[in-house]
């Protein structure tokens, strides 16, 4: 964030005293405020330091949400091998500061306001939610890629690969292939990757695939980090895993999409809602490699190939955009902080 010229306090966050840390950057810095964005601890941070709490909330952890496939985990969970250990992690925290501990993400997740980095369409509030007036749909929020190139130094003015790509593909199907470390190191990623390559799809790619024929190799890019806007304006369509940030950029650029099931409810009940709207194809979690680089390969062809399916998507991907963007002109920070301030005055 120095990088951006942002003024910041001296501390280096880091997980596993990350209590400490907002303890120490609450003594130091007094906020009226706690903004957070899924902090594990940021809810005992808050009731400690009796600081009022805004945090981002998605899919997975609105109170009342039940996940479509309750065998499927949350994605914080992807380190670990089996479900979270809330009473393991949190379980003092009633003898320490007579805190009720959270038993679950939702009520890990309370706050006084929550901000939905979405739309209602997509990031749907469970049905007879009772406190709905505290949570504020956003619509995209992202950062610019040039301050991504700030913070990272890999803008297409220093990726000259990515260019110098784009502009010898341009013509041709190009597909942006973005996945997270867990999804990538599945062997059948590989095998999707080549049946994109031999159906004459570019791909740009943040996994690499190793030992590509000559042939299918000049037609793949592996970038390990992507300045998507640039990117995703020059391609046609995008295969990822369904991040909440990374799934906005199909929208935004009316892109169709293959959402690979990760086995995460808070990814691939959103996968299965933009499929149900038309604008993406879901593949589930799918132990079996064989079935899934079949499925992957029809799916490729209708998201691809002109059609009805993809005609269908692009209007319906123009209507997403449109209310994209009328919530995100609507959402309004200082509004939200100044009701939470009234709402907290004696």
């Amino acid at each position: 964030m120095k990088t951006l010229g942002r003024q910041v306090l001296d501390i280096d966050y880091q997980a596993q005293s990350s209590f400490r840390d907002e303890m120490a950057a609450c003594g130091a810095f007094q906020p009226d405020v706690i903004l957070d964005d899924f902090s594990m601890v940021a809810l005992l941070t808050a009731q400690v330091t009796e600081t009022p709490r805004i945090t981002v909330a998605r899919t997975g952890v609105f109170p009342g949400g039940l996940p479509s496939n309750r065998n499927y985990r949350h994605s914080c969970e992807s380190l670990g091998e089996g479900r979270f250990d809330f009473a393991g992690n949190y379980g003092n925290w009633e003898s320490f500061f007579g805190i009720k501990p959270p038993n679950d993400f939702a009520q890990l997740s309370e706050a006084n306001l929550s901000i939905v980095p979405g739309i209602p369409q997509i990031e749907v509030l469970p049905a007879g939610a009772t406190d709905i007036q505290t949570y504020h749909f956003a619509g995209t929020l992202g950062i610019p890629d040039h301050e991504m190139a700030q913070l990272h130094a890999h803008g297409l003015a220093s990726n000259p690969a990515i260019e110098r790509f784009l502009e010898k593909h341009q013509g041709q199907r190009i597909a942006l292939l973005t996945l997270g470390s867990v999804m990538a190191s599945r062997g059948a990623m590989r095998s999707a990757v080549i049946d994109m390559l031999q159906a004459g799809i570019a791909v740009i790619s943040t996994m690499t695939v190793d030992d590509l024929q000559p042939s299918l190799g000049d037609m793949f890019l592996y970038a390990q980090r992507v300045p998507m806007d640039a990117v995703c304006s020059r391609i046609d369509m995008m295969v990822h895993h369904c991040g909440s940030g990374t799934y906005q950029y199909a929208i935004n650029h009316r892109l169709p999409s293959i959402c690979i099931g990760s086995g995460f409810y808070d990814r691939d009940d959103v996968a299965k809602r933009l499929a149900s709207l038309g604008v993406a194809i879901h593949l589930p979690f799918e132990h079996d490699d064989e079935a899934f680089i079949e499925n992957f390969r029809q799916a490729c062809t209708q998201a691809s190939e002109n059609g009805k399916w993809l005609e269908q998507a692009r209007l319906a991907l123009d209507g997403l955009k449109k209310e994209n963007e009328r919530v995100s002109r609507t959402f309004d920070m200082e509004s939200i902080l100044r009701s939470l301030w009234m709402t907290e005055e004696p």
